[in-house]
Parts: C-alpha cells; structure tokens; sequence
C-alpha cells in the first residue's frame, strides 16, 4: 500500500519519499496499481504482502510480560464442582492435583465435601508458565507500572502480541473453534507434547508461506465498512475453507484466522484501533 503517511514514512527511513510518490502514480498508470479512497493498492505482479515487520517496545523477558504469564492449567472452584460433573478421576486425568486446589485456597475438606476425594488427585508437577493473561492483563500492568495510559498501553500490547505471533515466539493455538486456546502460548517444547509442537510449527509456516495471498484474497471481497466484517471475513467459514485450499490441507490451527487479525492490529492496519474504539481497517484487508 502506498497512503497517505507513506512519503513520510519513506523519508523518516531513509528513503525518497518523492520517488515512492511518483512510483504510485507510475503503477496507477500502468494498471498495476488501483485507487481505493486515499490509498493506492499496489497489484500482486508488483508487490508480494509479507507479515508485517513490527518492532514491539516489549520483549518476552519485559518485567510487564514475565508479570501475566501462568501456568496452563485451569483450577475448578468450589462452586463449580457443586454443580459440574466432574469426578476425582476427571480431574487426575487433566493432571490436578491436592496442592493445585491448596493454591487457589481451597483445603481438603472442602474438597471431599463437594465429592471429590484429596487423596486420590494426581501428584503435583510443576508446570512452567505458559500462558500469557493477554491484552487485558498486559494493558493493566503497563498502566500501573509504567504510568502510561490505556491508549499507550493498548498499542504498547498490540504491538508485542503482533511481533510474537510474526516470528513464531508465541501463538494462539487449537486444533478446534469449539475448543478456546487458553490464551496466547510460548511456543517453548516445555509447554507443548512434541506432536502438538510439530503441528505449531507447520502451522507458522503456512502462515508466513499464504499469508500475503490469504490477504489479498479475503481483502478483495470485504468491506471497510466496520471492523466486524472484516474480522468475519478473516475468521469465518470462507477463511478457513481458503486456508484449506491455500495449503491444500485444512490447517491445524483453527484460530489461525485470529492471528492474522491481531497481527494485523498490531501493524495499524486498524486506523484509529485504541483500549475504547475498534478503529477504521484499510487496504490490504478490505477494499474502501
């Protein structure tokens, strides 16, 4: 895309900021390139899309990041027990233990009065933290930790969760739609079996492989209208059957989707995103 902080943008980095300009209207003229509203679309004989390149502030090892980070396991309450079907084996299968309860505040008596007997719960393993809190809890701890506002905090975030779903560090991963990941995961062989780790990793590289041609795919048929449309069109049915066809394998990531959306936000691809407003999508995906 070429709009209209390109030039600007061109001569921070040390480039012709004329010459991108005259390079725009050069493709315009010569149908390589289309006019959508204040951007030029540059046409795919002429330009490949790559994920984009963001340089997040934070880093995985940032005070703020280490901060939400939890291991990726879900203790039950007490209410919950009362009411759910969930049986002492059900929980040593998921791995639960009495200590993992004891943590949370809840005693063995309490336990054995909801029908679940301490004794026979699993023993307990330390889990590595695996699980960031997500945006929510990243923004807070910015705000709190460094004074900033929840706009700053919002990008600062978006920035940091772009960058490492972009190079792989961490991801958003289920092989369901019907099964939520537990939030976004360290891609570190400790979180994950290593079959499910040899999934994650084809699943990267058919995001970084189709990423440009999922794009423009799915942009050529969407709207700028609202943000909601083109969240739908990059995780909805159609995306996932395009994925399908791009790979020529349904892909393993169900939210893959998901996570070319936040990288997208990340990038600013949102104009206008903030911690209260969806912002305003653009060119590549959707058309104005």
């Amino acid at each position: 895309m070429i709009g209209p902080h390109s030039a600007g943008a061109a001569t921070a980095a040390g480039f012709d900021g004329d010459a991108l300009t005259a390079l725009g209207a050069r493709l315009l003229a010569d149908g390589s390139a289309e006019k959508q509203g204040d951007w030029i679309v540059l046409g795919p004989e002429v330009c490949t899309i790559r994920i984009p390149d963001v340089t997040p502030e934070l880093t995985l090892n940032s005070a703020e990041v280490q901060a939400t980070f939890r291991r990726d396991l879900w203790v039950p309450s007490l209410a919950y027990l009362q009411d759910s079907p969930e049986t002492t084996e059900t929980l040593r299968e998921r791995g639960l233990s009495l200590r993992d309860f004891q943590e949370e505040g809840i005693s063995a008596d309490e336990l054995r009065e909801v029908g679940i007997d301490p004794d026979a719960l699993a023993e307990h393993k330390t889990r590595p933290l695996c699980v960031s809190g997500g945006g929510p809890a990243l923004i807070e701890e910015l705000v709190e930790s460094r004074g900033l506002s929840q706009d700053q905090s919002f990008h600062m975030a978006m920035e940091f969760f772009a960058a490492g779903l972009s190079d792989g560090k961490i991801t958003f991963f289920s092989d369901s739609l019907l099964a939520t990941p537990p939030g976004f995961m360290l891609t570190v062989p400790a979180c994950w079996t290593p079959e499910e780790q040899a999934a994650i990793t084809r699943s990267h590289a058919i995001l970084e492989q189709h990423f440009g041609r999922f794009v423009r795919a799915r942009g050529a048929e969407t709207s700028c209208d609202t943000t909601n449309e083109v969240s739908d069109a990059l995780m909805g049915r159609d995306a996932h059957l395009l994925w399908t066809q791009l790979a020529g394998r349904e892909p393993e990531n169900a939210w893959i989707g998901f996570e070319v959306f936040l990288i997208a936000l990340g990038a600013g691809w949102f104009e206008g995103a903030s911690a209260t407003e969806k912002g305003r999508p653009r060119p590549p995906l959707c058309r104005l």
